[in-house]
């Protein structure tokens, strides 16, 4: 294949905003791909820029979501801790049981939480 404008040249790469083939004398690198031209280098530019804008409109790339489970384990943990303080005043002695139960889903909580950003570097 030809350079689109040389064509005595070979081409090198095929331009990532038009697709004209390019010899080493045309080629543009931009960071982002390769331009034939500077007009299609500024437009690989422009479109990247609209890309990351819409990215962060739609929240896309930015965060991943927590799982449900967090949130979802801390809820019962602590309607088990208060239900457990609770009938710990209304009965006598403290209810070890349901107190117990809410350490085990704050715990499960954490670990679910802890495990979530390891596994997430970008957060």
């Amino acid at each position: 294949m030809h350079c689109y404008r040389h064509r005595e040249n070979y081409a090198v790469a095929i331009c990532q905003n038009c697709g004209k083939a390019a010899c080493p004398d045309c080629c543009e690198d931009t960071g982002q791909g390769i331009a034939c031209c500077w007009t299609c280098a500024e437009e690989l530019q422009q479109t990247r820029r609209l890309n990351e804008r819409l990215k962060q409109s739609l929240g896309i790339g930015a965060q991943p979501p927590l799982p449900a489970s967090v949130p979802t384990y801390f809820f019962f943990g602590l309607i088990l801790l208060v239900t457990g303080t609770y009938l710990s005043f209304v009965r006598p002695g403290i209810d070890f049981l349901t107190l117990a139960m809410a350490a085990a889903f704050f715990v499960m909580s954490a670990v679910t939480y802890k495990r979530f950003r390891n596994s997430c570097p970008t957060c």
